[in-house]
């Protein structure tokens, strides 16, 4: 009797160490690749859906109330009402008119519908007040805007004309020293140590012109406080002065334009509104000398 001879069994190839580890990133790897592109596939239909995606249409349906819509399209739905378009033009209707089916569709909940419409109230009149809040700021801008510019005509229309005799800066302020205007005749200087004689006009009239008055004081007296102090000025010359106060601090405040002039019109009652008390308005020293203080 013959007995079959047992063949050894094939024993598989040990793997490395090495071999193990290159096995198993290679399987990550794998694994990572068909889970990126899967998820990529999905996450690109998905939004290429929700790109193209057409409004949900409606064949048809009938509200509780008897009015029946046909070809559908809704455009827009919250937790109250439903907005779309149907063969007749576009309509709004709530949630609560719709037939049961599309109540559920809609995720209607009558529980939570008096708490929305309280909510969209709350909504609608803050909105309204906001509105409202708005209306008021922009019309107390526009009332505040023709109300400066009444008053910028009316500082337009009242210059005062002085000459300026001496300019004098100190550490806080920019003071000049005026005299009154006023229109004479205008002298020739003689040549030859005769009198001056007046310039006469074309038609052999005296010809006048704005000159300085001498002797005659000036309206708001004999010095002036410049605001801004930066304003170059220099003496000999004929300026208009804008009033700003005549109230505070030693010498009349004035401004040599109307736009300065109200600016400073504003801050001041501004100042005053802040409830601050400006200094009262105090006798001026003596004017200095000629010559004497700052130049």
């Amino acid at each position: 009797m013959l007995h079959a001879t047992p063949q050894p069994t094939q024993q598989p190839a040990r793997r490395s160490p090495r071999q193990r580890s290159a096995l198993s990133t290679l399987l990550v790897i794998t694994l990572g690749l068909t889970l990126g592109l899967t998820l990529g596939l999905t996450l690109g239909l998905t939004l290429g859906l929700s790109l193209h995606a057409e409004p949900l249409a409606i064949p048809t349906f009938t509200t509780r109330k008897g009015v029946t819509y046909t070809d559908v399209k809704v455009s827009r739905f919250d937790a109250l009402e439903v907005r779309f378009t149907h063969a007749n033009g576009i309509s709004t209707v709530p949630l609560a008119e719709l037939p049961p089916d599309l109540q559920t569709l809609f995720g209607y909940d009558p529980k939570n519908e008096v708490q929305v419409l309280k909510e969209k109230q709350s909504q609608r009149a803050q909105a309204i007040i906001t509105d409202a809040d708005q209306k008021a700021k922009t019309a107390a801008v526009r009332q505040q805007e023709e109300a400066d510019a009444q008053e910028l005509q009316r500082i337009r229309s009242s210059p005062l004309r002085c000459y300026i005799s001496r300019v004098q800066h100190t550490e806080d302020a920019l003071l000049i020293h005026v005299t009154a205007t006023d229109k004479l005749p205008v002298m020739i200087p003689s040549r030859n140590g005769r009198a001056d004689r007046v310039k006469l006009n074309p038609q052999g009239k005296p010809e006048y012109a704005e000159q300085a008055a001498p002797g005659k004081p000036f309206a708001l007296g004999p010095t002036l406080r410049i605001l801004p102090s930066s304003v170059p000025l220099t003496s000999g010359k004929i300026v208009s002065v804008y009033v700003i106060t005549t109230d505070v601090g030693p010498e009349p405040i004035c401004a040599t334009s109307p736009e300065g002039a109200l600016e400073y019109r504003k801050k001041l009652a501004a100042y005053k509104a802040s409830g601050n008390t400006p200094p009262p308005r105090t006798e001026a020293p003596p004017a200095p000398a000629p010559g004497a203080g700052n130049p």
